[in-house]
């Protein structure tokens, strides 16, 4: 329960659901919704796409509140009005509040995978409601596979008919709505890309308990210098050692692993590394050989030598999770990295940027 989710959950008591909170567990009385009074997205991208994404099935007014100066929501804002939804503000809808009136009446719409994945996945709810089909066409790059997948499972489960591919996503006419249990992952793989980061350059530590978290087991296998506690996890600079490292309960954490690799004496081995769908091997040890690792891709991971990494420009990475590993590896590397879209970073890990500066990576633009 962050600031962004309680934030969320304020959010939609504003529009007539219901929340009780116990411990880990969240009950939601949803229903007919009757929005009062403004509905705060606050400075939360996800949280726009979010509430947008219920307003459009709404057939009454919900006026949105949004205080971000950064970014650009409104190829997401015309990618709803194309289904039909009415989009309007005092500006001609290019300024918060915005006044957002479903239900969705078109049976497509298109938007840019360039945009935070959170925009493309919301588009789906915009058509929860509708009798009939949608086609939800997405250009490509497109960040949002992964988080889509997730929310393919999750919509499943309530009924809705959800099928994804390549560049597009169809909404089956619905059926009745049925309650259903979500279980969230509190993506543990994400926080390798910091833990990394103090097992390279000093010390970090992250809240929860990660005892039983496959990062954990991945990091003592390399030799790591890490401790875990029922409320938080610390790794500090060690002398790592290369190992044989299966990966397939962590795929997402193979860009950080591979540049932990990098600092292990006598070589390191990672496999079982694909992602349906998602092809992070090829452009981490493209990244990592342009940083000066004679590193070798195998067909579900990569050998990684013990090297001395340098700065490069990295110019325009196209995935998150790549990207973030980049800027963790910069903070080893000799010499400056550029990289031409940090910002891609928060698309997968929302604050990451931050988080590196708090630990001591100090970046600039130029």
């Amino acid at each position: 329960m962050d600031d962004v989710t309680i934030s969320l959950v304020k959010a939609l008591e504003a529009m007539g659901a219901g929340f009780d909170i116990s411990g880990d567990v969240i009950m939601v009385d949803g229903g007919l919704f009757h929005p009062r009074g403004d509905i705060a997205a606050a400075e939360h991208e996800d949280n726009l796409a979010l509430l947008a994404g219920v307003a459009a099935n709404l057939p009454r007014n919900s006026r949105i509140t949004f205080e971000s100066r950064i970014g650009d929501p409104y190829p997401f804002l015309n990618a709803l009005m194309a289904l039909g939804v009415s989009v309007s503000s005092q500006a001609h809808g290019r300024e918060s509040p915005w006044l957002i009136r479903g239900p969705s009446r078109h049976g497509g719409t298109h938007i840019t995978g360039g945009m935070p994945p959170a925009y493309v996945c919301s588009l789906p709810l915009a058509c929860l409601l509708r009798m009939r089909h949608c086609d939800i066409v997405i250009s490509p790059p497109d960040h949002s596979r992964a988080m889509m997948t997730i929310a393919e499972d999750a919509l499943t489960g309530f009924g809705v008919g959800v099928s994804t591919g390549l560049g597009s996503v169809r909404v089956s006419g619905s059926e009745p709505l049925r309650p259903s249990t979500v279980r969230m992952n509190n993506d543990s793989e994400l926080a390798a890309y910091p833990l990394v980061a103090g097992a390279l350059c000093g010390r970090t530590t992250v809240s929860g308990d990660m005892a039983d978290e496959p990062v954990v087991s991945v990091m003592r296998a390399l030799n790591a210098d890490i401790s875990v506690t029922r409320t938080k996890t610390t790794v500090k600079e060690s002398e790592l050692r290369g190992a044989d490292i299966d990966l397939s309960r962590c795929p997402r954490a193979f860009p950080a692993m591979a540049v932990l690799a990098t600092a292990a004496g006598g070589g390191t081995v990672l496999h079982s590394a694909r992602i349906p769908g998602n092809d992070i091997i090829t452009p981490t040890v493209k990244m990592l050989r342009r940083m000066g690792c004679l590193v070798r891709a195998t067909e579900d991971g990569a050998v990684i030598p013990h090297c001395d990494l340098r700065g490069a420009d990295l110019g325009y990475l196209e995935d998150p999770l790549v990207a973030m590993a980049a800027v963790v590896a910069a903070c080893r590397a000799e010499g400056h990295c550029i990289i031409s879209n940090p910002e891609v970073c928060e698309y997968e890990y929302p604050g990451f940027l931050r988080h590196m500066s708090l630990l001591g990576l100090e970046m600039d633009d130029r």
